[in-house]
């Protein structure tokens, strides 16, 4: 009997895969370095030959293809095991709202209209980046995301009748304070708190923003109210799986919304394939060199604020880097690591590659 894992599971096992693949990745650039030193020696020119050349790429591809052979055969479980049913329930919640949302007419509350478009489009949102995931079933979610994206647009575009309706009445309204009271009041809208819709990229930053919002708008300090207001900032979908009405305190609801999106080694390991999945630079493109060696800061900047630069320092997304490069900074990053190469260990690799970068951004820029 197979024993079925769960998404955390299955994702840590491939990180896990990973390290056998990062031991032949260094001892490679550990050849490639030593090739590139004795070539240097013998003819003052650090040129690999074609058989160097060739048994260093074998070793690579061959790397680089059982690797990528693992992370199908992950993603495609990670698809039939939770990804077909959580996209094919996203898909019918809006296709549910996108229902409920036509039938509020002008003559209805502009705020609930509002409330339940957003909600709508961050569903949209949510199913288009699900749809997005390998494997998928593209033509029938196609189709109904095509229906979905359209009904969207109309409803939006019934926005202007809305704000003409509110006009009317607050005209009706401000002519009446006017003839019965001198002296009108005014009063300020309160800033809405941010909404969590379950993109794991943004849990942090919405959690740091949330609870800085929400002191300032609820200086008394209510757990009560605190509590239904996080609960009202959350995805309905996230609130119903998680089962959050059944908590006590807001502390209970981030304490579980925390250990189902707050795990930062698995947001270290989307983040580093969002980098990985960035297209090579093909010829001089200048601006498209500076943009792929900005995408790298960005990238560990990120991580800096996680306070998990690991998956960074990884001689695969090293690798990754460097065969994004046009030819022309792979022959200069070459000669940069052959000078450094008796100084260079293989956990610094990543940080010499950025240092040699970054004193190439100011020259493309």
């Amino acid at each position: 009997m197979h024993t079925i894992l769960s998404e955390e599971e299955l994702r840590d096992s491939f990180k896990k895969l990973t390290i056998e693949a990062n031991k032949v990745m260094e001892a490679n650039d550990d050849v490639e370095a030593q090739y590139i030193a004795e070539a240097k020696l013998v003819a003052d020119v650090p040129v690999l030959n074609e058989q160097q050349k060739a048994e260093i790429g074998k070793t690579v591809s061959e790397c680089e293809m059982k690797l990528k052979e693992l992370k199908d055969l992950i993603q495609e479980t990670l698809w039939t095991n939770f990804g077909e049913e959580e996209l094919s329930m996203v898909v019918k919640a809006a296709e549910d709202e996108t229902e409920r949302v036509s039938y509020i007419g002008p003559s209805g509350k502009k705020e609930v209209f509002d409330f339940k478009l957003d909600h709508l489009e961050r569903l949209v949102k949510t199913a288009k980046g699900l749809q997005k995931a390998p494997f998928v079933e593209q033509k029938d979610f196609q189709c109904r995301m095509r229906l979905l994206e359209q009904t969207l647009l109309k409803l939006i575009s019934r926005k202007a009748d809305f704000i003409k309706a509110k006009a009317k009445e607050d005209s009706e309204r401000v002519t009446a304070a006017y003839i019965c009271y001198p002296t009108p009041a005014i009063k300020l809208k309160p800033t809405s708190l941010p909404k969590f819709t379950g993109i794991r990229h943004d849990y942090h930053r919405w959690r740091r923003d949330w609870e800085a919002l929400q002191r300032q708008g609820e200086p008394t300090g209510s757990k009560e109210v605190k509590k239904f207001q996080l609960l009202d900032s959350l995805d309905e979908r996230m609130t119903r799986d998680l089962r959050l009405m059944s908590y006590n305190t807001a502390d209970d609801i981030f304490s579980v919304s925390e250990d189902r999106f707050g795990s930062q080694a698995v947001i270290a390991i989307e983040r580093v394939e969002e980098l990985q999945r960035l297209p090579a630079v093909r010829g001089h493109q200048p601006k498209r060199i500076v943009e792929l060696i900005q995408a790298v800061e960005k990238a560990l900047q990120d991580l800096s604020d996680l306070g998990d630069t690991g998956a960074m320092r990884n001689p695969i997304v090293t690798r990754s880097i460097k065969s994004k490069l046009p030819d022309v900074l792979k022959k200069e990053w070459l000669l940069y690591a052959a000078e450094k190469s008796t100084a260079v260990v293989p956990e610094e690799r990543f940080d010499s590659l950025l240092a040699f970068l970054k004193s190439q951004e100011s020259i493309y820029d």
